[in-house]
């Protein structure tokens, strides 16, 4: 499906403050990439070192890594601030709160129009400042939005634009990935496996899944957790001493990072987000795209994308909670791949790439006629 987007071709500088794999980053990718599939020219800018910068120029996306921390980040809102000007930059667009601040001094300094995309809920006055300048902001989900709002950013100049997956491209299932990942992890080729796909942080909640698997293993002995992320923090190593106080040990596979996430995904039976805060979800996004029943926590932005008993099943921030909801899921793999079939239909109606770049280029045509 071919976006239809603006007729106008714009000069757009995206700057984001993490070079992480987080979503924000991993929503940049995507957006500079059909961006540019438009005929929009795009430059990028992001902290050197790390997953992005690589990232981007994989994309083909022209990327400029300059340090956004320290001593060299005066350097670099000079260096922006000419390359704004030489490059003849109609729209600046950041993500994250410190490019939020890079955005801010340059629209006063170029009196560009800037666009501000807010990933995270955060109180952070930079957001009411860009707004009093006339700018518009972008929020991740409704759940964000509201939040803005409650801190002061009009919400005459908020937009919300849900992130988009290119999973959906991907036509459905990979046959070979159950066996092929079963194989490397040395699992049993009939096991049932719970996929957690996110860095190993507080936030995102594997402690409770992994209280919660005790129970799981007493109706389900051949079901197995991937915790799919960077497991590198010391949260991390408090959860893998976890899995072995509760004797699940043998049950439970730390990943670390991996550039597989779609072949992982589609090897899993039932994808777990039992996160204590989300504003939106790219990783169960990704699921429902891949025909994946999701498993989320009732919090943030998870309910606008997980449709309680249609997609997935949605639950309270407790083990009694997450362990029948998924002893319910992995008793029938018809309600598995009923909820999975809606969740990708879904997904190929709503949040296809060219559907998030119409809506973005539709801000950008608002904000340079502000």
């Amino acid at each position: 499906m071919k976006a239809q987007g603006s007729s106008k071709k714009w000069r757009i500088l995206q700057v984001v403050s993490s070079s992480a794999t987080s979503g924000a980053e991993r929503h940049l990718v995507l957006l500079s990439r059909m961006l540019q599939q438009q005929g929009h020219h795009v430059i990028t800018v992001c902290p050197p070192h790390n997953w992005l910068p690589e990232e981007l120029q994989r994309a083909g996306v022209n990327t400029l890594p300059l340090p956004m921390r320290g001593a060299g980040a005066a350097m670099t809102l000079l260096h922006l601030v000419r390359l704004v000007r030489k490059q003849r930059i109609d729209i600046i667009h950041t993500h994250l709160t410190r490019a939020a601040y890079y955005g801010l001094l340059l629209g006063l300094l170029t009196r560009k129009p800037v666009v501000s995309t807010v990933h995270v809920f955060t109180s952070d006055p930079a957001y009411r400042w860009l707004s009093r300048m006339g700018n518009l902001i972008i929020a991740v989900s409704d759940a964000v939005r509201r939040w803005l709002i409650e801190y002061g950013v009009p919400a005459s100049v908020i937009q919300t634009i849900y992130n988009a997956t290119d999973f959906v491209s991907l036509d459905g299932a990979n046959a070979d990935a159950p066996k092929e990942v079963r194989s490397e992890f040395g699992l049993p080729l009939h096991s049932k496996i719970i996929g957690v796909f996110a860095k190993v942080t507080p936030i995102k909640g594997q402690d409770l899944l992994l209280e919660a698997l005790p129970q799981v293993l007493r109706l389900h002995p051949d079901a197995y957790v991937l915790f799919v992320g960077s497991a590198e923090s010391a949260f991390a190593q408090h959860t893998q001493q976890q899995a072995r106080g509760l004797g699940v040990q043998r049950h439970v596979i730390f990943t670390g990072l991996r550039t597989d996430v779609a072949r992982l995904m589609q090897a899993v039976d039932v994808v777990v987000m039992p996160s204590r805060s989300e504003t939106f979800g790219l990783a169960a996004l990704e699921a429902m795209a891949l025909g994946k029943p999701v498993i989320a926590t009732r919090v943030g932005g998870l309910p606008e994308l997980v449709r309680d008993g249609e997609t997935g099943i949605l639950v309270d921030f407790t083990v009694t909670s997450l362990a029948h909801a998924l002893d319910e899921l992995l008793a029938s793999a018809e309600l598995r791949s009923r909820l999975g079939e809606t969740a990708r239909t879904l997904v190929c109606q709503h949040y296809t790439p060219e559907q998030m770049v119409q809506h973005v280029e539709s801000v950008y045509a608002r904000a340079l006629i502000a």
